[in-house]
Order: structure tokens, then sequence, then C-alpha cells
């Protein structure tokens, strides 16, 4: 009895892993995607994202003073690489080829593990993805303290070097959720950048079919309020320095709204001149339901005239549950098997069934890239963007420049580098040299000369310029053992050369960035995620004080999973900067 019971078993396993590879196969290999003014393309037909959140829920770092006065947002302190795990990939598409989706939205990976597997096993059911480039805490740009560094630059290369000669790859999101409100706008700036950048970086590749995004939290509506005038702002100037894909992460629609009384008719009216194409990066409201399943009545509105005249359709949240907070999952989780949470799961599935989205655009005319705005008090960021954050100049000046060098074992230390660094501008400051060569201001379009080398790299500087002052006393680098003396350094003319041979081989400005293949990243500077006008830059010789005008889900296993350290080093600086200054 017990070998019939087995067979049986047996083969009902077999049929299911059949009915998966049925439903998981397309007809034909994935087309490639592209935007043409501000709508997406299949050919010569409308493209419209009908997606879903792809990443198992983390546990939420203890928050922050300077966290909570940039509006208190979770953040993660690790994740799982959903895309590294290919049974649960294959266990998984089936389900999401059944739910109706074309693309998937993942917001952390690790580019050092393998994802052929699951990216193939996507693009083999006609399924495209999403990719955030950044990373929980200390990999992406910080709200509380921006920057645009070499350490971010260099982790976002690498990763789109990972991922581009997949076929499935639609874009990169550069950054989520940085700004939140008007106070934060001045990371604006090094938002821009990045795209700038890697736009600049992917074209050099021949990649410039992946797109390149931005997902923003909702806000009030108004064009003078930041909401509106972020997405202005990204996608001002030119083609070269805006995002692709503008994201709006929304939840405004909840349970049985309206296209009025969501004000999905205002976010229409108001994102009608972006000059790129729009999503929404998120949707999906659970709030106000008293416990009865969403009816995913949205997408109705958001898969039809005239929503689909701004925008290309939306990423449900989310596939995987959570575990604190509000839960958004559409399955349940227990071990290696998947549960569908119905009729949550089959409102959606009819609901992405029932769409239709006109195949045609209204227009054929390509809208303009507007003049960016000068910072304001409703939004207190400058058009004027930083360079290119410069590996090869920081670098050199490490080398050459450089008196003082930070330790092995303090340089992935973002607590202690913080730490240091408020320090040693403290030290600066009663000098009355002072810290602004590396400090970068988004708001007054001023940023230091090194600014954009790493963390690791601006205390050498800082330690270095002390060093100086302190008639280059051998002791001055020690900083209670977390540096040492580089080389022989006695005069100011020494150090003088230093920077003018670094300078004068890698100057200042904007730049195509360079794969990292040879040589190895810098590490991020940690966080929460070219110029309409260009951005200035010095290349004196050592201008002093230059400056330029998700807990791991039960499938996740530990090569999958990766936690990053709790403390931001880029907050610390902001707390200890802002003390000093």
């Amino acid at each position: 009895m017990k070998l019939l019971l087995d067979r049986v078993a047996a083969a009902s396993v077999a049929l299911a892993a059949s009915a998966a590879l049925l439903l998981a196969k397309p007809s034909a290999a994935i087309p490639q995607i592209t935007r043409r003014g501000k709508y997406l393309y299949d050919g010569d037909n409308r493209f419209y994202i009908k997606g879903i959140a792809y990443q198992e829920a983390a546990a939420v770092a203890e928050s922050t003073q300077a966290n909570e006065e940039n509006g208190g947002f979770p953040e993660p302190d690790s994740y799982t690489d959903p895309l590294a795990l290919p049974e649960a990939c294959a266990r998984d598409v089936a389900n999401l080829r059944d739910l109706g989706v074309n693309t998937v939205r993942v917001y952390s990976v690790n580019s050092a593990l393998d994802h052929d597997a699951c990216m193939k096993s996507f693009s083999d059911a006609g399924i495209y993805v999403i990719l955030e480039l950044a990373l929980p805490l200390n990999g992406s740009i910080n709200r509380a303290e921006p920057t645009w560094d070499v350490g971010l630059l260099d982790l976002y290369i690498t990763t789109i070097d990972a991922f581009a000669g997949y076929d499935n790859l639609l874009a990169v999101g550069l950054a989520n959720e940085v700004v939140t409100q008007s106070s934060n706008a001045n990371a604006a700036p090094f938002i821009k950048a990045a795209a700038r950048d890697i736009k600049a970086y992917l074209r050099a590749q021949g990649h410039d079919r992946i797109l390149t995004s931005y997902a923003s939290t909702d806000g009030a509506s108004g064009l003078d309020n930041w909401r509106d005038q972020l997405a202005q702002f990204l996608t001002c100037g030119s083609d070269d320095v805006s995002i692709d894909l503008y994201g709006l992460n929304s939840y405004a629609w909840c349970g049985n709204s309206s296209y009025d009384a969501s004000g999905y008719d205002s976010l229409v009216q108001e994102f009608s001149n972006l000059p790129v194409a729009a999503y929404l990066s998120e949707f999906g409201c659970v709030q106000g339901l008293d416990g009865q399943p969403r009816p995913w009545t949205e997408v109705a509105s958001l898969l039809s005239a005239p929503m689909t005249d701004t925008f290309s359709g939306g990423i449900a949240f989310s596939y995987f549950p959570q575990d604190y907070g509000l839960d958004y999952g559409l399955v349940s989780v227990s071990g290696d098997s998947v549960t569908l949470r119905n009729p949550a799961w089959d409102n959606l599935k009819a609901a992405y069934a029932r769409a239709a989205p006109p195949a045609t655009s209204p227009s054929s005319a390509a809208p303009s890239f507007p003049a960016c705005a000068e910072a304001s008090d409703s939004f207190p960021a400058s058009p004027q963007l930083p360079p290119t954050p410069n590996r090869e100049l920081c670098s050199c000046l490490s080398d050459e420049a450089f008196g003082c060098h930070v330790v092995a074992a303090t340089e992935n230390e973002p607590t202690i580098l913080g730490s240091l660094i408020g320090t040693a501008c403290g030290y600066l400051d009663e000098a009355g040299s002072g810290c602004n060569a590396i400090i970068a201001d988004g708001e007054a379009g001023t940023y230091g000369n090194y600014s954009f080398c790493g963390v690791a790299q601006r205390l050498e500087w800082a330690m270095s310029t002390y060093q100086e002052i302190s008639s280059f006393d051998a002791q001055s680098c020690d900083f209670a053992g977390n540096a040492t003396a580089h080389r022989a350094v006695s005069s100011p003319a020494d150090v003088d050369a230093g920077y003018e041979r670094c300078l004068a081989r890698f100057p200042i400005g904007v730049k195509v960035p360079t794969s990292t293949s040879s040589s190895p990243p810098s590490p991020p500077s940690s966080s929460s995620s070219g110029g309409a006008s260009g951005s200035t830059a010095s290349n004196s010789a050592r201008p002093s004080g230059g400056s330029s005008s998700n807990s791991n889900a039960a499938v996740s296993g530990p090569a999958a999973s990766l936690v990053l350290p709790t403390v931001a080093a880029t907050a610390l600086l902001s707390l200890s900067i802002a003390v000093l200054l």
C-alpha cells in the first residue's frame, strides 16, 4: 500500500512540474522594450507594465535621529537576493504567469552571486525585471546627508555589469523614496547626477536599451508641492540627464475607490507634461478594508484612458508576505511551499486579465525637456549637479598626495569612519581650515572637490590636512590607531606636487564612468537611495576648501543573504559636521 501511495505522490509531483513548465513558457523569445518619448513600446505597440514586487521582506533597522527628522521611513537592515534562488524562482514563475504579470520589480541583489537560472526562468516566461541597484543602509543615496560618490557609482556599475547581458532586464532603479519631504529635496541633485552618469555608462557599454528609473513616495498633490516638483526636476534639462522611467509608489486608491476620489485624476493632470515614461512603481492599498481581500479595482483605471495617456502600468505590491506592520503579501510561504492567498490573488489575476489598454499612443509628438528650475523654499534643490565620481583621481590622491592612510581594520567600519571624520573636521575647524573640500551641498549646488571620494578616502583627506597643519608631526596620523603615516611628507610643496600630478591626469568634471572590472570597488557610502546647467569644478592644485558651483524569508539561503552594517557612516558624518559648522 505504501509503495502505491509513493508512486501516486511521485506522479502528482511530476504532473505539477509539467503543468508549471507549460504555464511558465511563452511561445516566443522575449522582445526588446524601448522608450520613445513618454511611452514604452513593444515594436510599434505600446507596452504596459503589469507587474508585481518580488522581494522577500526583511527586518526593519533601528531608526536614527536623522531618519526621524526626514520622515521616519522604515529601512530594512538586510536582504535576501530573490534572483539567486533558482529553486524558488522555478517554483514562483508558474504562479507569476498564472497571475498574468509581465514584469517583476526586485529591490536588492548581490552582484557576486549567480543569477542565470532565475533570469532565464523569467525570460522564458515572458517576464521583465526592473532591478533596483541600491542596497539597504550602506549602499544607496542617504536622504539625511546625500552624496553621489565613488563607492555608490562602483556598486551600481558592478551590478549593471552582472545583469546587463540578460535580455529581460527592462530598467535599473537608481534610488527608491530618497526624497520624502521638501526639507530633504537637497538630495535630488545627487539622484539626477546618478541618472546622468549611469545613462552615460550604459551608452558607452552598448546597453542603452536598459532604462534608468527612480521610484518616489507619494505626497500632496499640486505643482507647488515637492512630489510634483521632484518629478519635474528629475526629468528636466535634457534626455542625457533625465530619468527614463519615473515611478510613483502610490497607495491612494483603497478598496472600491474611484478615479476622482483616489486623486488619480489630479495625478494624471499634474504628470501629463513629463517628457518620459511614468508608472506606478507600487500600488495596492490594504488599509480600511476591515479584513476583506483587496478587490484591485484600481487596475481597470490604471490600464485604461485617461490614465494611459500619462502612465504605462504599474507594480502590484507584493508577492511575498511580511511579518511586521501591514501585510501586503499575495502568497503565504512555509518552508519551500507557497500558497496563494485567495480571493485577493484571483481578484488581481482577473483585473489584469480584463485590462485592455490602448495599443497606440494618443500623440506621436515627443515632448521636450523643460528647463530646470532654481532652488526654492518648497523644493530646495539646485540645478547645478555634482561632478562624476572620479575613482582614478581619488586613488591617485590616496597614493601620491595624502600623508595619512586609514588602516585596513577600519576601512570597512562605517561607524568608526563617520566618527573619525567628525573628529578630524573638528580639529580643522578649530584651526580655521574646515572640511568644505569633502562636503557636498545639493541645495546650494556647491560640491567639495573631493566630496565624491569614498568615505575612507574623505577621512584620509581630513587626516592628511590635519597632519599638514600639525607641521607633519609623525603622531598626527594616528587617530587612536585607526590610521598611519603613508609616506614621508615634510613640506607643503611635496603635498602640492602630489595634488598637481593627480589633478592633471584625472581632472574633476562630468565624464563617462568606466567599468570596475580592472579595480575593486570602493566601499559605498551609507544611506537610506549632467546637470541641466552642467557641473562646475576647480582643477587647481589642492584647493583646500574648494568646491564646485527586506528578515530573510523561509526560502532564503545563506549564500543569497547579505546583512549590512546598521549604522550609516554618512548619517554620523551629518551629525558631526552639523555641530562643527
